[in-house]
Protein backbone atom coordinates (compact mmCIF):
# COMPACT_ATOMS: atom_id res chain seq x y z
CA UNK A 1 0.00 0.00 0.00
CA UNK A 2 1.49 3.35 -1.44
CA UNK A 3 -1.20 5.86 0.55
CA UNK A 4 0.57 8.59 2.99
CA UNK A 5 -2.01 8.09 5.88
CA UNK A 6 -1.40 4.29 5.51
CA UNK A 7 1.89 5.22 5.71
CA UNK A 8 1.05 6.80 9.12
CA UNK A 9 -0.74 4.00 10.06
CA UNK A 10 2.40 1.80 9.29
CA UNK A 11 4.44 4.12 11.52
CA UNK A 12 2.04 3.92 14.53
CA UNK A 13 1.68 -0.01 14.09
CA UNK A 14 5.40 -0.66 14.10
CA UNK A 15 5.97 1.59 16.94
CA UNK A 16 3.32 -0.21 18.64
CA UNK A 17 4.97 -3.72 18.06
CA UNK A 18 8.64 -2.06 19.34
CA UNK A 19 6.92 -1.45 22.65
CA UNK A 20 5.41 -4.73 22.93
CA UNK A 21 8.41 -6.92 21.87
CA UNK A 22 -1.89 3.81 14.38
CA UNK A 23 -18.08 10.59 10.21
CA UNK A 24 -17.60 13.85 8.47
CA UNK A 25 -20.23 15.98 6.61
CA UNK A 26 -20.88 16.71 3.28
CA UNK A 27 -18.69 19.89 1.70
CA UNK A 28 -19.25 20.97 -1.92
CA UNK A 29 -16.30 21.89 -4.22
CA UNK A 30 -16.66 25.18 -6.55
CA UNK A 31 -20.36 26.24 -5.62
CA UNK A 32 -22.51 29.30 -7.26
CA UNK A 33 -21.39 32.76 -6.61
CA UNK A 34 -22.71 35.94 -7.87
CA UNK A 35 -24.50 36.09 -11.47
CA UNK A 36 -22.20 37.01 -14.65
CA UNK A 37 -23.85 37.49 -17.89
CA UNK A 38 -27.06 35.98 -16.56
CA UNK A 39 -24.88 32.93 -15.73
CA UNK A 40 -24.06 31.47 -12.08
CA UNK A 41 -20.13 32.98 -11.62
CA UNK A 42 -18.12 29.53 -10.15
CA UNK A 43 -16.44 30.76 -6.68
CA UNK A 44 -12.79 29.85 -6.58
CA UNK A 45 -11.68 27.55 -4.16
CA UNK A 46 -8.61 28.86 -2.04
CA UNK A 47 -4.72 27.23 -3.31
CA UNK A 48 -3.41 24.65 -1.61
CA UNK A 49 -0.28 26.33 1.02
CA UNK A 50 3.08 25.57 0.49
CA UNK A 51 5.07 23.22 2.44
CA UNK A 52 7.04 26.27 3.79
CA UNK A 53 3.76 27.61 5.00
CA UNK A 54 2.76 24.40 6.84
CA UNK A 55 5.76 23.53 8.14
CA UNK A 56 5.20 26.50 11.13
CA UNK A 57 1.67 24.76 11.80
CA UNK A 58 3.12 21.69 13.04
CA UNK A 59 2.63 21.06 16.85
CA UNK A 60 6.26 21.63 18.64
CA UNK A 61 7.22 20.03 22.16
CA UNK A 62 6.38 23.38 23.53
CA UNK A 63 2.44 23.24 22.20
CA UNK A 64 1.95 19.52 23.83
CA UNK A 65 4.14 20.51 27.55
CA UNK A 66 6.03 18.54 29.82
CA UNK A 67 7.11 15.12 28.66
CA UNK A 68 6.84 15.19 24.81
CA UNK A 69 10.15 14.40 22.83
CA UNK A 70 9.98 15.19 19.24
CA UNK A 71 11.21 12.26 17.19
CA UNK A 72 14.53 12.87 14.46
CA UNK A 73 12.49 13.05 11.08
CA UNK A 74 12.89 9.97 8.80
CA UNK A 75 16.28 10.09 6.40
CA UNK A 76 14.90 9.48 2.67
CA UNK A 77 16.98 6.03 2.70
CA UNK A 78 14.61 4.75 5.44
CA UNK A 79 11.01 5.57 4.15
CA UNK A 80 10.64 2.33 2.66
CA UNK A 81 12.11 0.44 5.41
CA UNK A 82 8.27 -0.57 6.39
CA UNK A 83 7.06 -1.42 3.20
CA UNK A 84 6.65 -5.34 3.85
CA UNK A 85 3.37 -4.20 5.79
CA UNK A 86 0.92 -5.88 3.62
CA UNK A 87 -3.17 -5.73 4.72
CA UNK A 88 -5.58 -9.22 4.02
CA UNK A 89 -9.24 -9.76 4.47
CA UNK A 90 -10.74 -6.31 3.60
CA UNK A 91 -11.31 -5.54 -0.04
CA UNK A 92 -11.80 -1.57 0.72
CA UNK A 93 -8.19 -1.48 1.76
CA UNK A 94 -6.72 -3.58 -1.18
CA UNK A 95 -8.52 -0.88 -3.59
CA UNK A 96 -6.99 1.84 -1.37
CA UNK A 97 -3.86 0.50 -1.53
CA UNK A 98 -4.07 0.32 -5.46
CA UNK A 99 -4.28 3.90 -5.37
CA UNK A 100 -8.02 4.32 -5.67
CA UNK A 101 -8.05 7.49 -2.28
CA UNK A 102 -4.46 8.21 -2.48
CA UNK A 103 -3.75 10.53 -0.40
CA UNK A 104 -1.40 12.57 -2.44
CA UNK A 105 -2.47 16.32 -1.68
CA UNK A 106 -0.93 19.69 -3.07
CA UNK A 107 1.58 19.29 0.24
CA UNK A 108 2.39 17.71 2.88
CA UNK A 109 4.51 18.18 6.21
CA UNK A 110 4.59 15.96 9.26
CA UNK A 111 6.24 15.39 13.03
CA UNK A 112 5.90 12.80 15.67
CA UNK A 113 6.32 12.57 19.11
CA UNK A 114 7.63 10.15 22.19
CA UNK A 115 5.32 10.23 25.58
CA UNK A 116 6.63 8.04 27.50
CA UNK A 117 5.59 4.88 26.45
CA UNK A 118 2.89 6.01 24.09
CA UNK A 119 3.47 7.99 20.32
CA UNK A 120 1.63 10.71 18.59
CA UNK A 121 2.27 11.14 14.88
CA UNK A 122 0.75 14.55 13.32
CA UNK A 123 0.34 15.39 9.25
CA UNK A 124 -0.76 18.48 7.99
CA UNK A 125 -2.10 18.27 4.20
CA UNK A 126 -3.38 21.21 2.16
CA UNK A 127 -5.30 21.13 -1.13
CA UNK A 128 -8.20 22.82 -3.00
CA UNK A 129 -11.10 21.84 -0.18
CA UNK A 130 -12.88 19.67 -2.03
CA UNK A 131 -10.09 17.75 -2.87
CA UNK A 132 -9.42 17.27 0.68
CA UNK A 133 -13.09 16.28 1.64
CA UNK A 134 -12.95 13.90 -1.28
CA UNK A 135 -10.11 11.65 -0.24
CA UNK A 136 -10.08 12.34 3.10
CA UNK A 137 -14.03 10.64 3.01
CA UNK A 138 -12.55 7.83 1.04
CA UNK A 139 -9.66 6.97 3.21
CA UNK A 140 -11.85 7.03 6.38
CA UNK A 141 -15.06 5.01 4.99
CA UNK A 142 -12.55 2.32 3.50
CA UNK A 143 -10.98 1.88 7.14
CA UNK A 144 -14.89 2.02 8.36
CA UNK A 145 -15.66 -0.56 5.71
CA UNK A 146 -14.02 -3.11 7.20
CA UNK A 147 -14.34 -4.21 11.08
CA UNK A 148 -11.35 -6.57 11.20
CA UNK A 149 -8.84 -7.65 9.21
CA UNK A 150 -5.28 -8.85 9.32
CA UNK A 151 -2.39 -7.02 9.06
CA UNK A 152 1.15 -8.57 8.45
CA UNK A 153 4.73 -7.01 9.08
CA UNK A 154 7.29 -9.35 7.73
CA UNK A 155 5.85 -12.37 8.27
CA UNK A 156 3.75 -11.73 11.50
CA UNK A 157 0.35 -11.57 11.36
CA UNK A 158 -1.51 -9.20 13.51
CA UNK A 159 -5.40 -9.27 13.84
CA UNK A 160 -6.83 -5.62 13.51
CA UNK A 161 -10.39 -4.12 14.84
CA UNK A 162 -11.69 -1.03 13.42
CA UNK A 163 -14.43 1.00 14.77
CA UNK A 164 -16.34 4.33 13.89
CA UNK A 165 -14.46 7.17 17.11
CA UNK A 166 -16.50 10.09 18.01
CA UNK A 167 -15.34 13.23 16.50
CA UNK A 168 -14.77 17.10 17.97
CA UNK A 169 -16.88 19.76 16.73
CA UNK A 170 -13.54 21.49 14.93
CA UNK A 171 -13.32 22.73 11.74
CA UNK A 172 -15.24 21.62 8.45
CA UNK A 173 -15.25 18.48 8.45
CA UNK A 174 -13.85 15.28 10.86
CA UNK A 175 -13.63 11.91 10.53
CA UNK A 176 -11.86 9.66 12.79
CA UNK A 177 -11.58 5.62 13.99
CA UNK A 178 -10.24 3.83 16.51
CA UNK A 179 -7.82 0.53 15.62
CA UNK A 180 -7.41 -2.65 17.89
CA UNK A 181 -3.72 -4.46 17.33
CA UNK A 182 -3.79 -7.55 19.01
CA UNK A 183 0.06 -7.90 19.66
CA UNK A 184 1.28 -10.82 21.25
CA UNK A 185 1.54 -8.75 24.24
CA UNK A 186 -1.80 -7.55 24.37
CA UNK A 187 -3.77 -5.35 22.63
CA UNK A 188 -2.61 -1.47 21.61
CA UNK A 189 -5.66 0.83 20.53
CA UNK A 190 -4.76 3.48 18.18
CA UNK A 191 -6.93 6.81 17.06
CA UNK A 192 -6.57 8.51 13.52
CA UNK A 193 -8.10 11.44 13.77
CA UNK A 194 -8.74 13.67 11.12
CA UNK A 195 -10.21 17.50 10.88
CA UNK A 196 -10.50 19.74 7.38
CA UNK A 197 -10.34 23.32 8.08
CA UNK A 198 -10.80 25.31 4.44
CA UNK A 199 -7.76 23.92 2.42
CA UNK A 200 -5.74 22.62 5.56
CA UNK A 201 -6.35 19.14 6.92
CA UNK A 202 -4.66 17.79 10.34
CA UNK A 203 -4.27 13.94 11.10
CA UNK A 204 -3.44 12.82 14.33
CA UNK A 205 -2.63 9.65 15.21
CA UNK A 206 -1.44 8.07 18.57
CA UNK A 207 -2.65 6.75 21.99
CA UNK A 208 -6.71 7.83 22.08
CA UNK A 209 -5.82 10.33 25.04
CA UNK A 210 -2.77 12.23 23.22
CA UNK A 211 -4.78 12.52 20.43
CA UNK A 212 -8.34 13.72 21.97
CA UNK A 213 -5.77 15.92 24.13
CA UNK A 214 -4.10 18.05 21.37
CA UNK A 215 -6.40 18.16 18.85
CA UNK A 216 -7.80 21.16 19.85
CA UNK A 217 -4.04 22.94 19.68
CA UNK A 218 -3.19 21.72 16.28
CA UNK A 219 -6.80 22.95 14.67
CA UNK A 220 -6.17 26.22 16.62
CA UNK A 221 -2.68 26.35 14.75
CA UNK A 222 -4.27 26.51 11.07
CA UNK A 223 -5.18 29.47 9.18
CA UNK A 224 -8.57 31.26 9.65
CA UNK A 225 -10.73 30.18 7.02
Amino acid sequence: MRTTALKTRRWAATAAICCALVAGCSSGGDTGGGAVGGAPALKQEPKPLAVGELDPLLLSSTDLGYGYIQNPATAPEQQGEHDDVSIQGCAALEQLGKGEGDLNFASKVDVSFTYDTSTLGEELHSDRPSVLSSKLRKQFEAYLACPTYTMTSGTTPIEVQVSKSATPKLGDEQFAYATTLNLPSGPQIMKTLAVRKGNVAVILVGAPGLVDRHIDKAVSKLPAT
